[in-house]
């Protein structure tokens, strides 16, 4: 099926704000073909069947993006294993992606890590006539341009976790994820 992957820890903040705003990019774009772009996210420690944090509902409200209907789940490693990318919050993350679904290495990210890598790219520097196209191409393209870019502080790639923090933390978290989903966008 292929699809983007969202991950963070419980699946109830950065992870779900990533989701619905890659949703709502992806169909202010390209209207009801954003469907064939298959977007979901999980957590890898759960707990599933939890909603999402009302500072990072909070925060997707204030961009006027829906956080209706949506529960937290686990990480579906077969999902993993088929998606074309899989978009995590942390190296942490990222790392443990690639050490559950080791195949999973070539199209693992962290959000940050890829708008680094696609940043200054125009969409038709990525393969593809179609969004799903170019999302099945994107981490190919990303991968080719590691060595050429100005390396960042690796720590600069991760997000930090808002849970049990402040509204401030949450909105921190929300406009990093923004940023970087934005990024990934203008090159889908």
């Amino acid at each position: 099926m292929g699809g983007i992957i969202h991950v963070c820890t419980g699946n109830q903040a950065r992870s779900p704000i990533a989701l619905r705003l890659m949703e709502a990019g992806l169909r202010d774009r390209y209207g009801r073909a954003a469907e064939s772009i298959f977007v979901t996210s999980g957590g890898t420690q759960g707990p599933p069947d939890r909603p999402m944090q009302p500072f990072a509902i909070a925060e997707l409200e204030r961009r006027g993006v829906p956080a209706d209907h949506f529960v937290s789940q686990l990480l579906d490693l077969d999902a993993v294993a088929r998606a074309h990318l899989v978009l995590t919050a942390t190296r942490k993350h990222r790392d443990e992606v690639v050490a559950q679904v080791p195949k999973a290495l070539p199209y693992t990210f962290t959000w940050r890590e890829l708008a680094w890598l696609v940043r200054g790219l125009k969409p038709d520097e990525v393969p593809g006539r179609y969004a799903v196209e170019r999302a099945a191409n994107l981490a190919r393209v990303a991968k080719q341009r590691r060595g050429y870019l100005q390396p960042l502080p690796p720590e600069s790639f991760d997000i930090a976790d808002p849970m049990g923090g402040t509204r401030q933390d949450y909105r921190v978290a929300a406009d990093q994820i923004e940023e970087a989903v934005e990024a990934v966008l203008r090159v889908v």
